[in-house]
């Protein structure tokens, strides 16, 4: 494997990157700045909203950040891209959402995340790491919107697939971890905005690495020659990516992988 090939370095956060605590890896700025002096790109690729985002990298204005699945896209404080939902559409879709039993629809603003008073039980079980605005009615909202999540604690995948969020059309429906599924515009999706980075930097697909291990993560890999499934990714993710990781996100599977890498290519020795 040729490390020098590579120009561009994208990761997914949860579940990837950032291990079971929601925490970077501890040696996560050393092995960047290896990156950065060998003129190799390193972005985010998130479901997250761009400000839980910048929380990580405060300190590294240099990475490319692309928050809520590809639909908003920074780089040092400059905004590339931000790509809203349309209005009337949202007013839709959270519409049909909140006929279904079991699930709850958060909504994931440039200014906040939102989500309903009615819902407030549901969703504060399984969020932790999310700041959330509770509003009663959808005109309470005055923001732009990414993207609509929806908490559904049953089965994402098979809602997906053949549930009620299966008869959504014209729109990106994902699942996005334990209990969440991502409906984003049609054409906005971690692919697209991989397709985006590469076109703005003059980067190919074999000078592309990617690493994820969701659902959402999948479109990425059809877009990097090295193509990236974490160990801890069951075996459907895997099965679509090129390379497994080693080692899973608890344990530095990113870090390490890169890591080795660099080793493999010069010698050069960093103990993480």
């Amino acid at each position: 494997m040729n490390f020098t090939q590579i120009k561009m370095i994208i990761c997914d956060m949860d579940g990837t990157l950032l291990d079971n605590q929601k925490k970077l890896p501890p040696h996560f700025n050393q092995i960047y700045k290896e990156l950065y002096d060998r003129n190799i790109i390193f972005a985010i690729s998130s479901g997250r909203q761009m400000g839980e985002v910048k929380k990580y990298f405060e300190d590294n204005k240099t990475i490319y950040l692309m928050a809520e699945n590809g639909g908003y896209i920074q780089h040092n404080g400059d905004t590339l891209l931000a790509d809203y939902m349309n209005q009337e559409d949202v007013y839709k879709l959270v519409d049909y959402v909140n006929t279904l039993k079991g699930t709850a629809p958060m909504l994931s603003g440039k200014k906040a995340m939102y989500a309903f008073n009615k819902d407030k039980e549901l969703i504060s079980k399984h969020t932790s790491h999310f700041n959330i605005t509770y509003v009663d009615t959808i005109e309470d909202i005055d923001d732009d919107i990414f993207k609509i999540t929806v908490c559904d604690p049953m089965d994402p995948v098979k809602n997906c697939l053949e549930g009620p969020l299966s008869c959504i059309k014209g729109f990106e429906v994902k699942p996005s971890g334990d209990c969440w599924i991502d409906i984003n515009k049609k054409g906005q999706s971690k692919a697209d905005s991989v397709v985006f980075l590469q076109k703005t930097l003059s980067i190919s697909e074999e000078e592309t690495m990617v690493f994820g291990d969701s659902d959402n993560d999948l479109s990425m890999f059809t877009h990097a020659y090295y193509s990236y499934a974490m160990k801890n990714a069951d075996h459907f993710i895997q099965s679509k990516a090129r390379f497994v990781t080693q080692e899973d996100n608890d344990h530095d599977g990113v870090m390490k992988t890169i890591q080795k890498m660099m080793e493999d290519e010069d010698g050069l020795l960093i103990q993480i």
